[in-house]
């Protein structure tokens, strides 16, 4: 079973773009003319980070509609990606043959046997069993970890109200899994952290914290596919940024918990491919 085939790596963020890193205590929305006069968001994954503005370069025009995208600044060298959260681990994709760290189950859904996962978080060659006998009530489970997952990107504005819109769709789902879950069986519950510190990215402390509102009627990924839908509106006109500072101070976190529904021998085996494609919207 390859349960989580893409679930790690498909929730991304879309064509962000990316600068170099500037200067220290002057951050690209401090210095950059098209973010002070027009506003821009900042997306950021605690190593690199990607630039959306309103102002319409291509037509050297602004700006783009309220309710419309916002456009795509600069074009990074490498791929942001979301973390873990509470961490700068990058979500990436697990290797081929690997699946979900699950646990041997009783008929009373005791755990009687655990796998020992090899460190890399997913159920392949390099894991064990010790032994364990089988009878009619013998079942599986997913771990804790395998069921709950919780990414994480960073994000900032400047002179504009904007909002982060989401589409989840089922991508490449293949076998049983195909049929026996779907974008309404995974919990979805988006969250803010507006200050802390991921492994020494100390996030937070110039930012303006009010007028963000989360859409509470979002539970599952299907309550965000058909379209992109609006997930999270920051209302406020001078933006998320405070004041002038390096980057990692004009930044809140967004986290997103995803809860796969419980597992056992009767849903089947196979592929669980599914994708949530991130973008935002001026507002």
């Amino acid at each position: 079973m390859n349960w989580m085939k893409a679930i790690s790596s498909a929730f991304s963020v879309t064509s962000l773009m990316v600068v170099a890193a500037p200067s220290a205590s002057a951050s690209f929305l401090d210095e950059d003319f098209y973010c002070r006069t027009y506003g821009c968001v900042v997306v950021h994954d605690g190593r690199t980070y990607d630039i959306y503005d309103n102002y319409i370069f291509a037509g050297s025009t602004c700006c783009v509609a309220v309710g419309a995208p916002m456009i795509p600044y600069y074009h990074s060298s490498g791929t942001l990606k979301p973390n873990f959260t509470d961490t700068l681990n990058a979500i990436d994709d697990p290797g081929p043959g690997s699946g979900a760290l699950f646990d041997i189950t009783d008929g009373n859904g005791n755990v009687i046997n655990a796998v020992l996962d090899d460190g890399d978080g997913f159920l392949d060659a390099g894991d064990s069993l010790s032994v364990f006998g089988l009878d009619a009530f013998t079942d599986v489970t997913l771990t804790n970890e395998a069921q709950n997952y919780s990414h994480s990107f960073y994000i900032t504005s400047r002179n504009t109200r904007f909002s982060l819109r989401g589409q989840a769709n089922m991508a490449n789902s293949t076998g049983d899994l195909k049929d026996s879950v779907t974008l309404a069986d995974i919990g979805f519950v988006p969250s803010i952290t507006r200050r802390g510190n991921d492994d020494g990215f100390d996030f937070g402390r110039r930012t303006n914290r009010g007028q963000i509102k989360i859409d509470n009627g979002l539970n599952t990924l299907d309550d965000i596919s058909g379209i992109p839908t609006e997930i999270i509106s920051f209302n406020r006109n001078a933006g998320i940024r405070q004041r002038n500072g390096d980057i990692n101070d004009q930044v809140i976190r967004l986290d997103f918990l995803y809860t796969l529904p419980k597992y056992d021998f009767s849903m089947g085996v196979g592929d669980l491919d599914m994708e949530v494609v991130f973008d935002f919207y001026r507002e």
